[in-house]
């Protein structure tokens, strides 16, 4: 015979002993308990296992639901074990159970219940109906949040959160780690991390799981968030070369597996990605979960302009996208790290004549928010020029003042590629030991080039600083 706990609404009872914790387990739920949280998860667990069957087993199971996010991810391993213990035997008791409700709390949305559990506990067994508890707003009634089947299945859910994928009979839900890693990501592609997130860590992490299994149940996930990240690795927010080669390494490992045959997909029937970067993040790392693809699933029912999940998942689909982010990377590594040719720009940056076009390398570099590359290019060429030692000393001043200028125009330091050579060829500038001292004592002009360069409007027609190097150079034209 099935043990079926205790309780009732006819008869007004003393408050229940969970009152006396709902607040720590609510403090856990949201890592805002101040005191010792694995002795509260013990005593909670050892309360269940003491009578797993019993009246106040929805108490200590649904504790051990708020609290669950915190046993998997903080808790010793002896303290998680406990509760597993303690919800694996209620919900061997109570799953059986005799019922009659169509549908149970359990079966809905957590993250839509979870906060309300602090002031829904102690209204379970206050003996008011729901129809006369002004305090209760669920949906669902309190004889369907006490029936065994759903306390059962709220231990099902507790353990599905701690030991994600260990256990069935429960709605499709995204394990605690993925949403995070789902927040995290979405931080990154929007370019605005999180305090805590590395991102160059973060994207060489998803790279070398897909490097270490390019066949297995994860393709999908990985491939979908290295397309999704790799406008950002390739943007030059990441320093470090060996992240963008462990993300061109992954998909060049992913892309024989993926094949080259055609698929069963009309046209407009694979999903469109690469316009919001951060929505697609998020579905590559439902993909990486059963869990998060039956919620996938879920979202593709209610919204129908979503791609159905097996589009997602078509090998033909994963390989034209791994192409795609191959191809970006691969252009954004040796833009940022490889060998920068500026030879060509003579044609562009000098006269006919062998003299400065001072307007045309002036405004490249003024014009860095419309075009970064021309204005990193620019001023490596101006430092190149420099330092290969042309006769004239106007020349010469107008070049190194450039290249300063290409330096210190943005918001961040130039790329790799750039940085290299500006960094040997500035650094070698010295004052020649052998030279007398100047005559000009106190009168070289720091201030007002601090001053002009402080007043300077990129992208605007206010460039006090161009005009400046403009006249410097050929105050007869300018």
């Amino acid at each position: 015979m099935t043990d079926m706990p205790a309780t009732a609404l006819s008869a007004p009872q003393e408050s229940p002993e969970c009152v006396h914790f709902v607040d720590d387990w609510h403090g856990i739920l949201h890592e805002t308990h101040g005191g010792d949280s694995d002795r509260v998860v013990l005593d909670c667990a050892r309360r269940l296992v003491a009578d797993p069957a019993g009246e106040e087993a929805y108490a200590w199971t649904l504790g051990l639901v708020m609290m669950a996010a915190h046993i998997g991810r903080f808790s010793r391993k002896d303290v998680a074990a406990v509760a597993l213990e303690a919800l694996h035997a209620t919900d061997r008791r109570l799953r059986e159970a005799p019922c009659a409700h169509r549908t149970h709390p359990y079966e809905g949305d957590l993250d839509d219940r979870i906060d309300h559990f602090v002031d829904d506990l102690p209204l379970l067994t206050n003996g008011l109906a729901e129809d006369r508890d002004p305090d209760w707003e669920d949906d669902a009634t309190k004889e369907q949040w006490l029936c065994p089947r759903d306390i059962a299945g709220y231990a099902r859910v507790a353990i599905d959160i701690i030991a994600p994928g260990s256990v069935g009979g429960i709605p499709p839900r995204l394990p605690v780690r993925d949403a995070r890693r789902a927040e995290d990501l979405r931080s990154i592609v929007w370019d605005y991390p999180s305090a805590a997130v590395d991102p160059a860590q973060e994207l060489s992490a998803y790279a070398r799981n897909l490097v270490a299994n390019p066949l297995g149940y994860h393709r999908a996930g990985l491939v979908v968030v290295l397309h999704a990240a790799c406008w950002y690795a390739a943007s030059g927010r990441i320093r470090d070369r060996r992240v963008l080669d462990t993300m061109v390494d992954a998909l060049e490992a992913v892309l024989p597996g993926l094949g080259d045959v055609s698929c069963g997909h009309g046209e407009g029937e694979h999903p469109e990605v690469g316009r919001d970067t951060a929505e697609q993040a998020t579905v590559g790392i439902h993909l990486l979960s059963p869990g998060g693809r039956g919620v996938y699933r879920h979202w593709h029912r209610e919204e129908l302009e979503t791609a159905p999940l097996e589009a997602w998942l078509c090998p033909a689909f994963l390989a034209a996208i791994a192409r795609e982010a191959l191809d970006h990377l691969r252009t954004g590594r040796e833009r940022l790290f490889g060998l920068r040719d500026t030879a060509h720009l003579d044609e562009a940056l000098l006269r006919p004549d062998g003299r400065l076009d001072i307007e045309r390398l002036t405004h490249a570099v003024r014009f860095r928010c419309r075009d970064g590359q021309a204005a990193e290019d620019a001023g490596l060429w101006a430092a190149r020029r420099f330092a290969a030692g042309p006769p004239d000393p106007r020349e010469r001043l107008v070049l190194l003042l450039v290249a300063c200028w290409s330096v210190t125009s943005g918001e961040e330091a130039p790329p790799e590629a750039v940085h290299r050579d500006l960094r040997a060829i500035l650094g070698a500038v010295r004052t020649d030991p052998a030279a007398e001292s100047c005559p000009h004592g106190e009168a070289h002009p720091w201030e007002a080039l601090a001053e002009l360069a402080g007043r300077r409007h990129f992208g605007f027609h206010e460039d006090p600083y161009g005009a400046h190097l403009n006249h410097l150079y050929a105050p007869g034209e300018y």
